[in-house]
């Protein structure tokens, strides 16, 4: 468990395997992403991706990317032991404010319809549902889309 309060910090090339094995842990097999698909997301112009680290150690990351004025949040993960410590959603305000700082209108996401813990956080963020994705995940596993409005998030950084 997290005693120090997290820091945030920019992913760095040498954090891969670290986020790689983090998204293994946080997903089931079908719904982590695999090396090469990670690898392209990182790599993809308008993505970034930030880590919250406590005592040294990667709790967690968010990866996003804005096209052209639309943010879209690739994955959020927060390791077991560091969850229900704000950890989650001190990385999603960052991204969102980082995307409203490049003139991001709105962010957008996928979620499994199943995922309650994680439904539960984009609604106290302010994410609505906007339709279902029937398969998202693979046969059967459908996805929520949910999305936000950054126009306050970018007038509370006006301040």
């Amino acid at each position: 468990m997290a005693s120090s309060l997290p820091q945030l910090r920019s992913y760095r090339a040498s954090d891969f395997e670290t986020l790689y094995r983090i998204d293994q842990v946080c997903f089931p097999e079908g719904i982590a992403y695999g090396r090469f698909e990670m690898k392209v997301y990182l790599r993809a112009e308008g993505s970034y991706c930030l880590l919250a680290e406590t005592g040294g150690n990667v709790a967690g990351f968010i990866l996003a990317e804005l096209a052209p004025d639309e943010g879209h949040i690739i994955t959020l993960d927060v390791l077991e032991d560091y969850r229900r410590q704000g950890i989650g959603s001190l990385l999603l305000s960052a991204a969102e404010k980082e995307a409203a700082s490049r003139g991001g209108k709105r962010m957008v996401l996928e979620t499994a319809t199943t995922n309650k813990a994680a439904i539960a956080l984009w609604r106290k963020h302010s994410y609505r549902q906007l339709g279902t994705m029937e398969d998202y995940y693979g046969r059967g596993r459908d996805a929520f889309r949910m999305g936000k409005d950054l126009v306050a998030v970018r007038d509370a950084g006006a301040h």
